[in-house]
């Protein structure tokens, strides 16, 4: 692929000021949020970001059309930007228009609708491109994902199946296939479609629609935006006992229609949402995120499922869908703080306390390959059972903790803790 070729820099730095002046680039709203792009399910590195213009998208020409398979060149001479699409070369260019950028794609002259935008040049000299003007200009699709603040751009020559992986690939999140194993899904970029079964695809399709829900990436209360696949479980809290009082008592009110339920009462759950901070710290552990968890699973200690109330058991350990006998091993943990009992589904804690340390350190086995902290007794009974430190991420928890779990970490991440900021 040839690079695109600049003769007489000096000259030319001078006139692509000069452009600059003539065209009028709009000045770039600081607080618009970082963009990113992807190519085929592939993130695309740019010296030149993205940019949102009076909420138009603009996007650096060069890196898309080069990482499209497109040859780009430059002709300083005529101030003409040269792409070669499906042709090895343009003889004949078309006359150049004096003070004007003018992109040829296959010999022909682009023409950018003014409903569109206006390409420009930016301060690094890149001419950039509005997003919708690609679809037409290189034969593709492109769509702008809001809630990742991601421009998607897929070539229309690859196959949904091929697709399918690729864009599963992006999300690098743990997937459970049909023979129980667990794969991450970043190992599916360039993987063969005829490795998978039909029925195979048709289950991934379903998981590409639910992490679609939530995107790669999520802006955080502090303005930062991270991918969810770096949010650790092990680290400081972000909220407060305070906040997460609060939230709980208003998300109870929303969703405490069931007469079935065997629900705490509201000062319990705040007890328990002092206690998720104050061990979580102990341990390392993200309190805040953990209680958001056990929020998901028992329904705002609600207990609508399997697990009642009375037994302290906030993440669900040992509920494997089926009633205990009774006989269950303890597997080293402290049998005066854990049992369990026939009929009853997963473990009991002997106290709020008991429970809450025990989903904490099934956390921690999973974030984690340290001893328990000095002075610590084990408590959780499936801590010897978990592959230490396989899951040192939220996201990490997708088809390990939950299964199959496509976006568990997602939703924890998204639909409890950021709502209770």
């Amino acid at each position: 692929m040839h690079k695109l070729r600049f003769h007489k820099v000096e000259a030319i730095l001078v006139i692509l000021i000069m452009m600059v002046s003539i065209i009028g680039a709009p000045a770039f709203a600081a607080t618009e949020p970082t963009v990113r792009i992807f190519i085929d399910g592939k993130e695309v590195a740019s010296d030149s970001e993205p940019v949102i213009i009076n909420n138009r998208t603009y996007v650096p020409l060069k890196v898309v059309s080069e990482n499209l398979g497109a040859q780009v060149t430059w002709k300083a001479e005529t101030q003409q930007i040269v792409i070669n699409w499906r042709t090895d070369s343009t003889p004949n260019l078309p006359q150049p228009v004096p003070g004007d950028i003018q992109i040829i794609i296959d010999g022909q002259v682009l023409v950018v609708p003014p409903a569109m935008g206006k390409p420009f040049v930016n301060s690094k000299y890149r001419t950039m491109i509005p997003l919708n003007a690609v679809s037409s200009a290189l034969d593709c699709d492109v769509k702008w994902i809001a809630a990742s603040s991601a421009v998607d751009i897929r070539s229309r020559n690859v196959s949904p199946d091929t697709q399918l992986l690729t864009d599963l690939a992006q999300y690098q999140s743990n997937l459970k296939l049909m023979d129980g194993s667990v794969i991450n899904s970043s190992d599916l970029a360039g993987r063969s479609v005829s490795s998978f079964s039909t029925d195979q695809l048709t289950v991934l399709k379903t998981y590409r629609d639910e992490l679609n829900k939530y995107g790669t990436s999520v802006t955080l209360p502090t303005g930062e935006a991270i991918n969810y696949k770096d949010l650790t479980i092990m680290g400081d809290s972000y909220l407060t006992a305070k906040q997460l009082k609060k939230w709980v008592k208003n998300e109870r009110a929303r969703v405490s229609d069931n007469s079935d339920s065997q629900d705490l009462q509201l000062k319990d759950v705040y007890d328990l949402a002092e206690l998720y901070i104050k061990i979580g710290a102990e341990y390392g552990v993200r309190g805040d995120l953990a209680f958001c968890q056990a929020a998901k699973e028992t329904k705002y200690f609600l207990f609508t499922g399997s697990v009642q109330s009375w037994q302290n058991n906030y993440c669900g350990l040992w509920a494997t869908g089926s009633p205990c006998t009774g006989t269950e091993p303890c597997n080293g943990a402290d049998s005066s703080l854990v049992s369990f009992q026939a009929g009853v589904s997963g473990a009991i804690f002997a106290t709020p306390e008991a429970g809450v340390e025990a989903h904490i350190q099934h956390l921690y086995a999973y974030a984690c390959k340290r001893a328990l902290p000095a002075g610590k007794s084990l408590i959780d009974p499936r801590y010897s059972l978990v592959s230490r430190g396989i899951a040192p991420t939220w996201q990490g928890l997708n088809a390990r903790w939950a299964v199959p779990g496509p976006s568990y970490g997602q939703s924890i991440i998204r639909d409890y803790w950021l709502k209770a900021f």
